[in-house]
């Protein structure tokens, strides 16, 4: 038995009632896992550094370390797979074909490969080759987790992708718990990353057991709509269009970065790079004006939703 979790773990009188007794989300955390809209927050892992991401705003985390206690996690692995292979210079795109439940292509999908995920040749071993010769699946399978700040566990849930390459990490975590009669729920779960791999891979650890009120707070989340809608197990309310305003460009004035509810402080913002000057434009005739900018605009799409997440790792 590996290390993951303590031998010695000495359990708090208020937790020790569930020590030992059969857990739900014990077993939704490593269902589907061998052996061997952004209509809320997530934790991305681009770059491997923590990102909390939430509607249009990116903060990167300072530490490269976190805690966080699941509340959920989706039975079924979900899937996503694109026709055209990922190159360093693709833009984060939507899938052509993808899956939260594992069961069947999801309806926005633009390009489904198979009535059933489990009889795709997509989702067959071999059916895709890495550069390294290796025989993988085409369309990768991933793990949808709901978490919450150790430190702010009535705060903000937030969706917690598990891509791949981490997903025998992530069982070979539970499973250590599972040994020790230990739900998931009961525990703050670190969030690192594998320094031997030359991809943004996490690494599950454990960070010890909650407090009293954590277990309060975390207890009121299972099961409601929410999570089982970050989780996938539940169809998203479709958002409302925005409207785009035009608005003046703010004025920066530099200051120090907040602390991200439950995560610590912020990282710094990098400096911005210095624009190249544009080549001067040949004028054109008072008959045809410069086209307006188009503005972008919140699609309230879940495959827009699915694309961010895959963006956050190439291919591991």
């Amino acid at each position: 038995m590996s290390n993951i979790v303590p031998s010695n773990i000495q359990v708090p009188a208020h937790l020790a009632g569930k020590v030992g007794t059969p857990s739900a989300l014990a077993q939704s955390l490593t269902g589907g896992l061998a052996t061997g809209g952004d209509g809320f927050p997530r934790i991305s892992i681009k770059g491997s550094r923590f990102r909390i991401v939430d509607g249009g705003d990116e903060t990167v985390l300072d530490s490269t370390k976190i805690d966080v206690i699941v509340v959920g996690a989706n039975p079924r692995l979900s899937k996503t797979w694109y026709e055209k292979a990922w190159t360093p210079d693709s833009e984060p795109s939507a899938p052509d074909c993808f899956s939260l439940t594992g069961v069947g292509p999801h309806a926005d999908s633009t390009n489904p490969q198979n009535d059933l995920c489990a009889s795709c040749p997509q989702n067959a071993w071999g059916s895709k080759l890495t550069p390294q010769g290796q025989q993988i699946k085409a369309c990768a399978d991933q793990k949808r987790l709901a978490v919450v700040a150790a430190d702010d566990a009535g705060g903000a849930v937030y969706l917690l992708q598990v891509t791949p390459g981490a997903l025998k990490g992530l069982n070979a975590y539970q499973k250590e718990l599972s040994t020790r009669g230990i739900p998931p729920e009961i525990v703050k779960t670190t969030l690192s990353f594998d320094t031997d791999a030359s991809y943004p891979k996490l690494a599950f650890g454990f960070g010890g057991f909650i407090d009293e009120a954590a277990q309060a707070a975390v207890d009121k989340l299972f099961g409601t709509d929410q999570v089982l809608k970050i989780t996938g197990e539940k169809e998203m309310d479709t958002p409302a269009v925005p409207k785009v305003e035009t608005k003046p460009a703010p004025v920066v004035e530099a200051k120090e970065e907040p602390a991200v509810k439950g995560f610590g402080k912020a990282a710094p913002a990098e400096a911005p790079k210095p624009k190249a000057k544009a080549k001067p434009k040949a004028k054109k005739p008072a008959a045809e004006p410069d086209a307006a900018p188009v503005a972008d605009t919140a699609t309230g799409n879940l495959a827009d939703e699915i694309a961010a997440l895959v963006g956050d790792v190439a291919d591991d």
